[in-house]
Parts: structure tokens; C-alpha cells; sequence
């Protein structure tokens, strides 16, 4: 049986939250993406400037993103914005894999994060948008037990989210410290021998 993705020593994965002077790489991984990944991601075909407004435009206080890092190089990146501060809250979801990393559980862990974060934060639905032959997405948001809908040319996911409790706040706190900590034992790994 095989270790969890994120406790293998060969390409170990860590999932956490970027930080505001992280969101270069952000921008960075979304150029990486190859065409259909761009496609997937955005629900059509995107160039490079494209991408580069897009990052540039989003308001840092109303995005959160978490990032799948793979031997410490963003691979993987999980978007969730709040589509309004009314009551009841809701959410969109948006995730993206680089090709090479894809199929190895990354975007199950970003999409099952993101949910966890908005539990924590009291959403009551969160929302995915993508093309019909996304496949990949669908079959992510079906493990999650996302209600799909089909309509003019996109797939519209929804899920509703149970309220937060004291045991989704630790699960959360554990894992973005856990994150940390290995990340700094990784960096600890790799630091040139004197």
C-alpha cells in the first residue's frame, strides 16, 4: 500500500495556504498549465495575458488560495471566493493541477481542503464551474457528493456545506500547521551541507 501523497519522500506534496507575497507563483503555475488545463480551468481557451490580468485584477482580501507544493514548487493551486457577504453564504470553487502532477490525488486534497475551509468560514453552498468534458473536475466534485447540472455549454457543480464545529476548526489547524511543519523539515532537507 502506498503512503498518502502528502507523507512520500519522493515528490512529497504539501497543502497549504499562500500567502499574499506567494501569489507571483500563483500567476506562475497558471502559465505553466498546458492548453486543455487552461481550458478546464478558465471553461475556455485563455493566453498568456489573459492569465496575467486575471492574477493581477483579483482582490487579494476576497480570494484564498491553497497550494499543493511539490518538492517545494507550486504544482497546485485551489481558489475559493466568496460570491457575496450576505446570508446565507456562498462560494466558488476553482482548482487546477499541472498535467505531470495530475492523477496522483492533488486535486481531491486541494477540492476537500477548500471545502473545509469554507465549512469553517459558515458557507452554506459552494458552487464549481467547468466544461462538459472536464472530467477530471466532475469526477472530483461527484466524490465529494457535489450536485451537477448541465446547461448552454458548462457544468454547474453545487454542494452544501454542514456547519462548522470544533472538530472542522482542528481538522483545519491541524493541517495548515502540519503543512508548515513539514515544509520547514523539507527546507531543512535540502539545505546545502556546510
Amino acid at each position: 500500500m502506498n503512503a498518502p501523497l502528502w507523507m512520500s519522500d519522493e515528490n512529497a506534496v504539501v497543502i497549504r495556504r499562500l500567502w499574499l507575497h506567494e501569489r507571483d507563483q500563483w500567476c506562475q503555475h497558471l502559465l505553466r498549465l498546458s492548453p486543455q488545463d487552461r481550458r478546464s480551468r478558465f471553461a475556455g481557451a485563455v493566453n498568456d495575458g489573459f492569465i496575467r490580468n486575471y492574477c493581477r485584477t483579483q482582490e487579494p482580501l476576497g480570494l484564498t488560495l491553497i497550494g499543493a507544493f511539490v518538492n517545494g514548487e507550486l504544482r497546485g493551486v485551489a481558489e475559493f471566493r466568496l460570491l457575496d457577504h450576505d446570508w446565507p453564504r456562498r462560494a466558488e470553487l476553482a482548482f487546477s493541477v499541472e498535467e505531470e502532477h495530475q492523477g496522483r490525488g492533488i486535486g481531491s486534497e486541494l477540492f476537500r481542503r477548500m471545502v473545509m475551509y469554507a465549512r469553517n468560514r459558515s458557507v452554506e453552498k459552494v458552487y464549481i464551474t467547468t466544461e462538459p468534458g472536464n472530467e477530471r473536475m466532475r469526477a472530483v466534485a461527484r466524490k465529494f457528493g457535489m450536485e451537477l447540472s448541465a446547461s448552454y455549454g458548462e457544468v454547474e457543480g453545487r454542494l452544501e456545506v454542514l456547519w462548522p464545529n470544533y472538530a472542522s476548526y482542528m481538522e483545519e489547524f491541524m493541517a495548515e500547521g502540519t503543512a508548515l511543519l513539514q515544509e520547514a523539515g523539507n527546507r531543512l532537507m535540502r539545505w546545502p551541507a556546510a
